[in-house]
């Protein structure tokens, strides 16, 4: 992959991610293609209607009912690999007028809690990688459901966890040109019903809220305020086709906040 993917935005945005120096993180139920999430679902349901037979029908059906309430609970930022790509301008960037961050894309590896990863288009591969996760639960005994429930619980469980991250990293063919890559976070939530609240664990900040399209969002705060083993999370700024600052002054901008001799680009996009 290359280390450089770009973040497209419009110019306010731009500001208070720099300013900030903060990336949010957003629940994967609120990403623009409302279908998405039931990509791998609907993939992962379908493949379990095959696998069922007379023999193993109880293991299923209990590992469908431990899969099928839960939601996963999986925060996203979305990047491209695509510096200058005109359908990013259009629909991120403000028709055109934003910006795109690029940033070292190897500054994030150095978090133990994000994972960072190209989203898949290849629905053959998204079918292989369903089919090895589901081999856990293909593998086990029948007689576990009676034998030893709460191992089978566990497996079910991390069979889970494994579903849904692939569920964060994959998406129809249609979109293969956007080049996405995604860094995701799968913090562990639990509703604590005893003491009347929610636990989190694992989380890289306490979870907040924005609002969007009469929505109430649910994200956690990605920070990028220091450079890691001299690696600096941004290499350089790409303005839109129909961005009219200018780059002395994005470059003091960038300065100020504590980005020095940054590179500015302008796309080569014709887009008017």
């Amino acid at each position: 992959m290359n280390n450089v993917i770009y973040h497209y935005c419009n110019i306010d945005s731009f500001k208070a991610i720099i300013q900030n120096k903060t990336l949010w993180l957003s629940s994967i139920y609120n990403l623009n293609d409302y279908k998405e999430i039931h990509w791998i679902k609907d993939k992962v349901a379908n493949r379990i209607k095959e696998l069922t037979t007379k023999h193993n029908f109880k293991k299923y059906e209990l590992f469908e009912e431990m899969y099928l309430v839960q939601h996963p609970l999986v925060y996203v930022a979305s990047f491209s690999q695509g510096q200058d790509l005109l359908s990013q301008w259009r629909a991120y960037a403000n028709d055109g007028k934003g910006i795109a961050i690029g940033f070292n894309s190897e500054y994030f590896d150095y978090a133990s809690n994000i994972k960072i990863s190209k989203v898949l288009y290849s629905e053959e591969e998204q079918n292989r990688q369903i089919e090895e996760i589901l081999d856990s639960i293909e593998n086990l005994d029948n007689s576990i459901i009676k034998t030893d429930f709460n191992c089978f619980k566990k497996i079910c469980q991390e069979t889970i966890t494994k579903i849904n991250n692939l569920a964060a990293k994959s998406k129809s063919e249609l979109f293969k040109e956007e080049q996405e890559v995604r860094v995701i976070h799968n913090p562990i939530i639990t509703n604590d019903r005893e003491n009347s609240c929610y636990r989190f664990e694992n989380s890289i900040s306490n979870m907040k809220f924005r609002t969007c399209h009469d929505n109430i969002i649910p994200y956690f705060e990605l920070k990028f305020d220091k450079n890691k083993d001299n690696i600096s999370p941004i290499v350089e700024i790409i303005k839109g086709p129909k961005n009219r600052a200018i780059d002395k002054e994005i470059r003091m901008f960038m300065s100020i906040n504590g980005f020095h001799d940054m590179k500015i680009k302008k796309s080569n996009a014709s887009y008017r």
